[in-house]
């Protein structure tokens, strides 16, 4: 495939990545000379969830769960967040009702930038979950949104690692560190991503 025709297909295959990391949550998604490449999430994405499933489940018991399918009338397709608080019905079939989440975290791979700092927390505040956390190894920094409403947040605040966070997701309130949270590699890390792919009024 020529660089002529890749650079005009390139808006189609970016479409097609987009739709590709929608079916496959938790594949990292990329154009590469032409071509669909999909591949694992890097290990600073696994890391981070296995850490912060630990410092819920030390407060928050069995309603921690991870990479769970949810749907709300709402949407136009399920969503399958990192990791949630709920206080939900085990028992009920999947799709699990997304108003019983309380607390909804996603944490940050590069393909997924504006599906977790845009698309995803639209469709969580439309649902009226209370609070959501978007982790980044990749400007290690973390994001909360609280205060939904219908079209996203109306409250953002955001910082680096570092800070313990005291979130309040309505019938408890819990702690998350991000001290020692990991990291991307070094060449990987960077101050910030394009404002484009993180501010919902861009996008």
């Amino acid at each position: 495939m020529t660089e002529q025709h890749i650079a005009r297909n390139l808006p189609h295959l970016l479409d097609v990545a987009r739709d590709v990391e929608k079916e496959f949550e938790g594949m990292d998604v990329s154009v590469v000379d032409g071509v669909v490449m999909m591949s694992p999430v890097a290990p600073a994405h696994y890391r981070t969830q296995q850490q912060i499933d630990r410092q819920l489940r030390d407060q928050a018991g069995d309603s921690v769960l991870g990479e769970i399918e949810f749907a709300h009338p709402a949407w136009d397709r399920r969503l399958t967040p990192d990791m949630i608080v709920w206080h939900g019905d085990e028992e009920e079939d999947a799709p699990y009702d997304a108003e019983a989440i309380e607390l909804v975290v996603e944490i940050v791979s590069p393909s997924s930038v504006e599906n977790d700092y845009v698309i995803k927390p639209r469709a969580y505040a439309t649902a009226g979950i209370p609070v959501g956390l978007v982790l980044d190894p990749y400007t290690r920094s973390w994001t909360l949104l609280t205060d939904p409403a219908p079209g996203g947040y109306r409250e953002r605040s955001t910082g680096p690692y570092g800070k313990t966070l005291r979130i309040d997701c309505g019938s408890r309130t819990l702690a998350v560190d991000t001290e020692g949270l990991p990291e991307a590699k070094e060449w990987q890390l960077r101050d910030a991503w394009p404002v484009h792919r993180t501010d919902p009024g861009i996008v």
